[in-house]
């Protein structure tokens, strides 16, 4: 039992040193600023964390540097950014992000290793498991799929600490139903696998319905998963509570994932391990453990195919059947381990078996992580991008929108551009979390004007081509004050736009000046708004934006408008189209303004009229000086101020309140049922 101990942590060992080979400590402990995929995106969330909300005492807060603000971790997942910013108490931020980073993928072996042994395979199968994760991490048939080194360098690394957290689960709930204990290890680990992704969240479920299917333990059964996965959504309440209360203000992104070649789905470095599997699961096909394993890969099958019909990302699924199919081939040792001499070597000649079949097929990973982790300052070109933001830095105020191109890779990512609110404190529209705002849809609009080449993400819009003429006036409504431009198409335009003056050129790139705004945050309406009478916003306020050349006749919804609305209100509609355009008799102007990190305040000459607030609406922000915030096209923000100084702030909601008090009686249970526990251990 000993010298299996000692084999188990040689073979930890080598797997560790195997991947810290690949991610070499030169480039993950240096202090420069990861510029590779979309992780360049995230950088600045782990920043804005510590600098901003931490101070606060949040966790969840506003950030006003993409999409014109964007509701931070109320749709997306924080666990990771909270174990950097953790971990840059102690080291520097970069080192922590990028330690932060890969996380994932160092701890997907040993929590195979640790949720075979909960599930009391004996050895060698828990180390053998714990080898057999190496295919699937360097698998390089796919880059955005989830969990594998190629979509952690892709910046899917939130999903891959998750799918490592969740392999561990996959035993510990096996066995904490099979022998009724560790409730509050399995609730904590729920908890950690919602707060790091939701797909893992969502399979977490998954995984329990096995044990209900069960006639003598059922109501033994239903009873300790109600415990473990109640206590979980209590602990997990503050996050879970506003996320599902704030969807209507979010974009879906549903489509069924083109894949053009079955090797992405077979991989041919997973393919001998997928054998070993159903070999596995045929010989051990009496033992309960080998149905766990193919009811989930089953499940996972099944919700692939179902997740485009409800609403969910079919993609996100694959990677729970190749991880599941290869790491399980290890429970083939249990029919010949009584048959091996000299077991012990065992793990040690299928970790270089392993190895020497995944070495020659890994070609590119290597290379991309020197590119992602060597940062800007590795580059080339870290002269020019130092000159480009150091000039925006010095020519505000107003966002910056720049021209999207697959030419920006030249600064470690086609998603450079979107760091600005990090090297140049300056707000800019496109950013990484594309469904946590509303104002995505129409960001990617402009995209599509400013840009040679469009991204589109959502399908279920419209976007057009190149047209900066066209642009000007969404330009404004965005406060867009510069304009990066690379392409010779995109120049050639910019030159024959006379509201556009080149202000500075920097190599390849030009920044202009669209002089005709001024930078405001918050403008007077020239025109009555009209009540927008629908259920449905998000479509016609889209089409308001694309075709509605004059856009200075705004529509306002109301879900539910009380009698001090209606009459506020003289113009209703369920069209937008013909709207009445009647102008509004202005006596004075908005004399000063400031736009903080959550903050807007402004003090105006303009008392009873309606203000445009040219931040993302969110129920979340709330005004004082004025009696309420309206959703306004395209989406966002109107008051009518009541006195001559107004502020809005994004506070908190009900829902918040009600999550923060859900998960301190979590938290409650917790601390009482350890301090019982060590009273009794103390007693015995």
């Amino acid at each position: 039992m000993k010298n299996n101990r000692i084999i188990n942590l040689i073979v930890l060992v080598f797997i560790f040193l195997f991947l810290l080979s690949f991610f070499e400590p030169r480039y993950l402990f240096s202090l420069t600023t990861t510029s590779g995929g979309d992780t360049v995106s995230h950088f600045p969330t782990a920043v804005h964390l510590k600098e901003v909300l931490l101070p606060q005492g949040l966790i969840m807060g506003w950030d006003r540097g993409n999409y014109a603000g964007y509701p931070l971790f109320y749709h997306y997942f924080p666990l990771t950014f909270i174990i950097m910013v953790l971990l840059s108490f102690v080291i520097p931020m970069q080192i922590a992000f990028k330690i932060g980073s890969v996380l994932g993928v160092f701890l997907l072996p040993v929590c195979i290793f640790f949720g075979l042994r909960a599930l009391k395979y004996e050895f060698p199968v828990p180390v053998a498991g714990a080898v057999l994760s190496l295919p699937f991490l360097f698998m390089q048939a796919n880059s955005m799929w989830g969990a594998n080194i190629p979509s952690t360098l892709a910046g899917e690394y939130s999903y891959g600490l998750s799918m490592a957290l969740l392999v561990l689960f996959f035993g510990t709930l096996y066995r904490g139903v099979e022998e009724q204990k560790w409730i509050i290890p399995n609730a904590l680990l729920i908890c950690l696998i919602g707060l790091s992704h939701g797909y893992t969240l969502i399979a977490s479920g998954l995984i329990a319905v096995f044990f209900l299917f069960t006639r003598k333990d059922f109501a033994r059964n239903i009873f300790y998963l109600f415990r473990t996965f109640g206590l979980a959504l209590l602990l997990l309440a503050f996050w879970l509570v506003p996320f599902f209360f704030n969807t209507p203000y979010v974009t879906s992104y549903v489509t069924r994932w083109w894949i053009d070649s079955l090797f992405k789905v077979f991989p041919v470095i997973l393919l001998p391990f997928w054998a070993l599997t159903l070999i596995s699961l045929f010989l051990n096909r009496r033992d309960r453990r080998s149905w766990y394993f193919l009811y989930f890969i089953l499940t996972c099958i099944a919700i692939y195919f179902a997740s485009p019909y409800i609403g969910m990302l079919d993609i996100r699924w694959q990677p729970f059947i190749q991880i599941f199919m290869t790491f399980f081939a290890a429970t083939i040792l249990l029919n010949i381990k009584d048959r091996v001499k000299g077991l012990q070597a065992l793990p040690i000649m299928i970790f270089i078996a392993v190895l020497l079949w995944v070495v020659p097929q890994v070609t590119y990973i290597k290379g991309w992580i020197k590119w992602n982790y060597e940062g800007f300052e590795g580059k080339t070109v870290w002269p020019l991008w130092q000159q480009i933001v150091g000039h925006l830095k010095e020519t505000g105020p107003g966002r910056v929108v720049y021209e999207h191109s697959p030419a920006h890779n030249v600064f470690g990512s086609e998603r450079a551009f979107e760091n600005l609110p990090y090297w140049a404190r300056r707000d800019t529209l496109e950013g990484l979390y594309m469904q946590s705002s509303i104002s995505a849809p129409f960001v990617f609009y402009i995209q599509s004007e400013v840009s040679k080449v469009c991204s589109g993400p959502f399908p279920q819009y419209k976007y057009t081509s190149l047209n900066l003429a066209n642009a000007l006036k969404r330009l404004k409504l965005f406060n867009v004050t510069q304009y990066i431009v690379r392409s010779e198409q995109a120049k050639e335009q910019a030159k024959k736009v006379p509201e556009f003056k080149l202000e500075k050129t920097f190599g390849d790139y030009q920044i202009y000046r669209l002089t005709t705004n001024n930078g405001a945050y918050v403008v007077p309406l020239a025109y009555e708004p009209v009540l927008f009478l629908s259920d449905n916003w998000k479509f016609p306020f889209h089409d308001w934006f694309k075709d509605n050349s004059d856009l200075d006749v705004h529509l306002v919804f109301i879900k539910e408008p009380d009698e001090a609305d209606l009459k506020r209100f003289k113009f209703q509609t369920d069209s937008v189209k013909d709207l009445p355009k009647v102008p509004l008799k202005l006596s004075g102007k908005v004399l000063k303004e400031h736009y903080g990190d959550a903050e807007i305040t402004f003090e105006t000459g303009l008392i009873g009229q309606p203000h445009l607030i040219k931040v993302s609406y969110h129920p979340n922000w709330q005004v004082e000086g004025a009696d309420k915030i309206y959703l306004v096209s395209p989406s966002f923000m109107l008051v009518y101020p009541k006195e001559k100084q107004v502020r809005l702030y994004f506070g908190k909601t009900l829902y918040n309140y009600v999550g923060e008090l859900l998960t301190l009686a979590g938290l409650s249970i917790v601390i009482i049922s350890g301090i019982i526990f060590i009273v009794n251990v103390r007693k015995t």
